[in-house]
């Protein structure tokens, strides 16, 4: 399972492309995407794709492999391989065959993994052939052809880029809305919680014991639905209050205890 979806990978990406409003209008069947580069999740040290839509209101992470993000990785910043890798063999044979690279789509999402198609060309012929997300976007990238995303998965799996009022901070804790995409890679199966995207080393909660990826649920045994509920409930404590969080972290609930300064 896929964990800890930051937000320091989602803080270095909205910083990079700005706060914007989402429109209301019907999705399309599939949205086209581009590549915005390869991030290291902090807590899996496993790489990540990160994928936009072309009005960047959506962002939408795939964890891959180290090889395949290297392959990525040079393509996006045209740096050349002193021998052909695989990938290279594989647009080159395409090219050799005549077979046209047409677009590739991720079109699924089953228990965490995402499949993709490639649509080729060959002698006026349609071909699809079922690929891995990331093979399938190197080979988009390598051919310059559009890379489609089904507007479910964006809907269910992407992050907002545009909602200021999705994320909050209090006493260095800084924490984002819970989706139903998020609390499934946590694998939390409760209805009420906020993410926390990051901590703050120096703050009050620095030494707290809470961690980003931990999903707070009650605050002095009152329930958090939304990041209104926690600055609320936070707001409205005095200089010198005891804080008790409950939290989902490991698939199992915790407890720390924060004492605010008088």
């Amino acid at each position: 399972m896929k964990k800890y979806i930051l937000m320091g990978l989602s803080v270095l990406f909205i910083a990079s492309l700005g706060l914007i409003t989402l429109s209301k209008g019907k999705a399309p069947p599939f949205i086209e995407m581009e590549v915005k580069g390869v991030r290291i999740d902090p807590a899996s040290q496993s790489p990540v794709v990160i994928l936009a839509d072309k009005e960047e209101k959506k962002a939408l992470p795939i964890w891959i492999g180290l090889l395949e993000a290297n392959a990525i990785n040079k393509e996006l910043n045209q740096i050349p391989s002193s021998r052909p890798m695989t990938h290279d063999l594989l647009h080159s044979i395409l090219a050799q065959a005549q077979v046209k690279v047409n677009e590739v789509k991720i079109v699924d999402l089953k228990e965490q993994t995402y499949y993709a198609t490639l649509f080729l060309t060959l002698n006026k012929a349609k071909i699809e052939i079922d690929a891995r997300p990331s093979d399938a976007i190197i080979l988009a990238l390598k051919s310059k052809v559009p890379i489609l995303v089904s507007a479910k998965i964006l809907d269910q799996q992407g992050l907002a880029l545009s909602m200021k009022e999705d994320f909050g901070e209090r006493h260095g804790l800084r924490i984002q809305k819970l989706t139903p995409s998020l609390a499934s890679h946590f694998n939390f199966k409760g209805e009420k919680g906020v993410l926390v995207s990051e901590v703050l080393p120096e703050s009050l909660s620095g030494t707290s014991g809470i961690k980003a990826g931990d999903i707070i649920t009650k605050i002095n045994q009152k329930e958090v639905g939304s990041v209104k509920d926690f600055e609320e409930m936070f707001d409205t404590l005095k200089a010198g209050s005891a804080v008790r969080i409950l939290f989902f972290r490991d698939e199992k609930f915790q407890e720390a205890n924060l004492s605010l300064k008088p």
